[in-house]
C-alpha cells in the first residue's frame, strides 16, 4: 500500500504546493513512483504551476462519481504523476474531500503526496484526515510558525504522525533561529528550502524548479529532503546558513515509510 502523506500549512504562502510538487519530483528522480493529489478543492494550484490549468478529466470528476481515479492522473515530463483539480467552482460545496479514501487504494503508486488547503477549514482537516503522515511547512517567522502549531496540533487530534517541519524562504538575517522553532513546533525540522529566484524563473517556465533547474539553491536543498526522507545520505548539501541536525530515531522510521510504503 501506497504512503499517503499530507503536506500542510496553516497560512496560504508558505510555499505549500512548491513543496508538494518539488518534492514528488525530488522523489521520483530517486526511483520512488510518486502521485501529487491537489485536495485544494475550492482553490487549487497544481495545474496552474504546471501551465495546464484547464484538463479533461480532474479529482472534482472523480469525487463527484463521473470519472475512475487513474483517468485523472497526468504524467509530468519528470515521470511525476499529477491528479489535478478543477479552477472551476461548479458543485464544489457538494463533493466530500473524505470521499477520495475510497479512491485512494486505486492508485499504483510508492508514494502520495496530498496537497491540501491552507488553514484548518473542513478541505485542510480532510487532506490531513487522508493521510498516514503529515509534513508541516512554514516559513521561519513568527505568525507562520505560531500558525503551524495550530496545523500539528490538529493532525495530533486525528492521531497523524508527524513527519517533520519544512522551512520555506529561509535564509534572511531576521528569520527565526531553527532551535527557537523546534522548541515552538515540539517537532524536528528536516528541510530548510532557502529563498530563491529560480523558484519564480520555474514558475514563469510552468515547471516544479527541481526539474527546470536541478541545480538551483532550492532544487537542492529539495534534493535534500527528499533523500533523507527515503534514507539515502549520499546526497548532503546544506541549504541555508542555519544546519540542521535531524534526529536519528526520528529519521530511521521516516527511512522506512517513506521508502517502502505503508
Amino acid at each position: 500500500m501506497a504512503l499517503v502523506a499530507s503536506v500542510a500549512s496553516s497560512k496560504g504562502g508558505s510555499g505549500k504546493s512548491t513543496t508538494s510538487l518539488n518534492l514528488g519530483v525530488a522523489l521520483n528522480k530517486l526511483g520512488r513512483d510518486v502521485c501529487v493529489i491537489d485536495t485544494n478543492l475550492s482553490t487549487p494550484y497544481l495545474s496552474m504551476y504546471l501551465g495546464a490549468p484547464h484538463v479533461s478529466v480532474t479529482l472534482h470528476h472523480v469525487l463527484e462519481g463521473s470519472a475512475h481515479i487513474n483517468e485523472a492522473i497526468y504524467k509530468h515530463s519528470s515521470g511525476t504523476k499529477i491528479l489535478p483539480g478543477s479552477i472551476s467552482m461548479q458543485n464544489v460545496g457538494r463533493l466530500n474531500l473524505e470521499d477520495l479514501q475510497r479512491h485512494l487504494p486505486e492508485i499504483q503508486s510508492d508514494i502520495i503526496i496530498l496537497d491540501g488547503a491552507p488553514g484548518l477549514d473542513t478541505e485542510a482537516r480532510a487532506s490531513i484526515k487522508l493521510a498516514h503522515e503529515v509534513l508541516i511547512v512554514t516559513t521561519p517567522e513568527l505568525p507562520a510558525v505560531a500558525q503551524s502549531l495550530k496545523t500539528i496540533r490538529l493532525a495530533q487530534q486525528f492521531k497523524k504522525p508527524i513527519t517533520g517541519v519544512v522551512l520555506t524562504r529561509a535564509g534572511h538575517d531576521l528569520d527565526l533561529k531553527i532551535k527557537n522553532i523546534q522548541t515552538i513546533l515540539e517537532h524536528p525540522i528536516i528541510g530548510v528550502i532557502p529563498e530563491d529566484p529560480y523558484v519564480k524563473r520555474a514558475l514563469v517556465k510552468r515547471e516544479p524548479v527541481v526539474h527546470a533547474f536541478p541545480n538551483a539553491p532550492s532544487s537542492l536543498a529539495y534534493q535534500e529532503l527528499a533523500s533523507y526522507l527515503v534514507g539515502q545520505e549520499e546526497f548532503k548539501h546544506i541549504p541555508a546558513n542555519q544546519p540542521i541536525q535531524r534526529p536519528e530515531r526520528v529519521g530511521f522510521y521516516k527511512f522506512l515509510n517513506w521508502s517502502f510504503g505503508k
